[in-house]
């Protein structure tokens, strides 16, 4: 092998470590219980999952602009997940409950549900 080649092989096997060790740190669970619904860029709701009573289902219908809409539902056992939506692929739906680190969103209604950073109190 020529060193030019030694050099690009030890190049790819440390971006390939690279990206490996980041796909790890992006699937570390989260310490948050605190999930943000967003959409367009606007927060909707914020709330402590761990709060709600684990007997109990509990729904929101968000609204999209353009007409459309998805069903928030939150189970017990503090899960939260897309059960319904109008928009034509459902891969919200698909996406099954929020996991660490994978955000479920809705490409046309603009809707992000991810863990956040639970609020500081006293600013």
């Amino acid at each position: 092998m020529t060193k030019g080649v030694k050099i690009c092989l030890m190049a790819a096997i440390v971006i390939f470590v690279g990206a490996v060790a980041a796909m790890l740190y992006l699937r570390l669970p989260s310490d948050s219980t605190w999930v943000a619904i967003t959409q367009d860029g606007k927060t909707l709701y914020t709330f402590d999952l761990a709060t709600f009573d684990d007997e109990q289902t509990q729904q929101i219908r968000i609204e999209s602009p353009d007409g459309g809409y998805n069903i928030v539902e939150i189970d017990e056992g503090n899960t939260i997940r897309i059960s319904e939506a109008d928009c034509p692929d459902k891969t919200c739906v698909k996406t099954g409950e929020l996991s660490d680190g994978v955000p479920i969103v809705c490409l046309p209604h603009k809707l992000v549900i991810k863990y956040i950073d639970p609020p500081q109190n006293g600013g």
